[in-house]
């Protein structure tokens, strides 16, 4: 298994905005410093749930603290953005990096966002598609044009060209059932996430991801092959004990659950379009029923290093090729994500090696 560290840019109330990024450039270079494979990136707007507005700028600022450990994005969302602007960007961070650059791709799923953007979320499928067409052209070819019902580019030069030829590796961040069997079909490996709820949720999304890969005639090497860059990320936290990281992670980890309600659930449903609100509804009332014992129970990956690995395991035997740990999340004091960090790469990743 490959490790990778995660960051968000959270931001609560008691963490000033520079502050936040100073901690988490700084851990950023403690990844490679520690022994990590990856460092990971996202997107988010308009939220304190995380101030990674720009992966792109936090990519080009990675890449110059590092310089071993891959730098992905998980993600870019394709329908925030110019596509020709951004497949420049990355190709100047593919550069900048010395071809170190993974590029996870999604659609998004929060509607403030789409709104302040002035995008209507329910055009988010076509977008990406369209703008995930348009930025491998823009990799690939010398000269291109496009005419789609979003995006009309005339013939154009996009330069320079990403180090790693073709281009960066391709991810796709996968919620939906649709987006899964889309990814398979492409060929495209999945980035998935742990948050709320048991990890059965990924075994359903693997078989899925699976069975559409069989659809598309794939034999089992091309398969293996996807699943082996199937990263998942997951919230983690190891101390000298279980009961010691638990006490430390608490109020960090309901803080983020807090933020995460309040970035996936509109306050006013009726607001967004009538086909979306029953999902808004059905999550809303989801999200309203975990607790803190489940979160432990079923979720998270806090505790001494042999229970930390033991939930490690649970990924590998699921045929998870990359954690993506997120160790910082809730505004957790910067010596407790370093130690953290440490005892990780110190006694739980050399058994995954």
């Amino acid at each position: 298994m490959r490790f990778g560290t995660y960051y968000f840019l959270q931001a609560p109330p008691a963490l000033a905005h520079a502050e936040v990024f100073r901690r988490e450039i700084e851990q950023m270079a403690w990844t490679e410093e520690l022994g990590f494979d990856s460092l990971w990136l996202t997107e988010h707007h308009f939220i304190e749930y995380g101030l990674s507005v720009s992966p792109t700028v936090l990519a080009a600022a990675a890449a110059m603290r590092t310089r071993r450990v891959r730098i992905g994005l998980a993600a870019a969302i394709l329908p925030f953005h110019d596509p020709i602007r951004l497949a420049e960007e990355l190709a100047m961070v593919d550069i900048l990096s010395g071809g170190r650059l993974d590029v996870g791709v999604g659609r998004g799923n929060r509607p403030v966002e789409f709104e302040g953007y002035r995008v209507p979320q329910i055009e988010s499928r076509e977008r990406f598609e369209e703008a995930l067409t348009i930025l491998v052209r823009a990799w690939t070819l010398e000269r291109f044009a496009y005419e789609g019902r979003h995006y009309t580019i005339p013939e154009v030069r996009v330069i320079p060209k990403p180090l790693q030829q073709p281009h960066p590796p391709l991810y796709v961040v996968c919620v939906s059932p649709d987006t899964i069997e889309a990814t398979a079909l492409r060929g495209l490996p999945m980035l998935n996430s742990l948050l709320r709820g048991p990890i059965d949720q990924l075994a359903q999304q693997r078989d899925t991801y699976v069975r559409a890969c069989r659809k598309a005639g794939r034999d089992d090497a091309e398969v293996a092959r996807l699943l082996g860059s199937w990263g998942v990320s997951r919230h983690v936290y190891v101390a000298a004990t279980d009961a010691q990281a638990l006490a430390e992670a608490k109020d960090a980890e309901l803080w983020y659950q807090e933020a995460l309600r309040r970035f996936l659930i509109p306050e006013r449903i009726e607001r967004v379009h009538p086909l979306l609100q029953p999902g808004f509804r059905a999550m809303a009332e989801r999200l309203g029923k975990i607790t803190w014992d489940q979160l432990v129970a079923e979720t998270v990956a806090f505790g001494a290093p042999d229970t930390v690995a033991e939930k490690i395991d649970e990924l590998r035997r699921l045929g998870v090729g990359e954690v993506l740990c997120w160790m910082n999340f809730g505004g957790l004091p910067q010596e407790h994500v370093r130690r953290s960090m440490e005892l990780f790469a110190r006694e739980v990743m050399p058994g995954f090696r």
